[in-house]
């Protein structure tokens, strides 16, 4: 069995919400949700049969805006919210859920 994953996926972009390209939103939340949600989902039955957890790491960007940060923000705004509702479905089977919200790193 499989009894953890850790879903780490994170590429962004920068640009006001007016000249981002759908195309920017579209391969950031590839990347950052559908890639979670993908892997997830195909991991989940090991997951489940095992009584054990999934890590997704998202960013404080997940749960609050910022300006110029739209599209990584919408996404990580959207692994939030899948696991927040994965958590509450795999209760009852045992699974944790587990999100991580790091702050912003700049490199010195």
């Amino acid at each position: 069995g499989l009894w953890g994953l850790v879903n780490n996926a994170g590429v962004s972009t920068f640009g006001e919400v007016e000249f981002a390209s759908l195309d920017n939103y579209k391969k950031v939340a590839e990347i950052n949700l559908w890639g979670t949600v993908r892997v997830t989902k195909a991991f989940l039955p090991l997951i489940r049969r095992a009584k054990g957890r999934v890590v997704n790491i998202t960013s404080m960007l997940g749960r609050m805006a910022s300006p110029s940060r739209s599209c990584y923000c919408v996404s990580k705004f959207g692994v939030a919210a899948f696991s927040d509702c994965l958590r509450q479905e795999m209760y009852r089977w045992g699974v944790k859920v587990i999100l991580i919200e790091p702050s912003n790193f700049v490199a010195a």
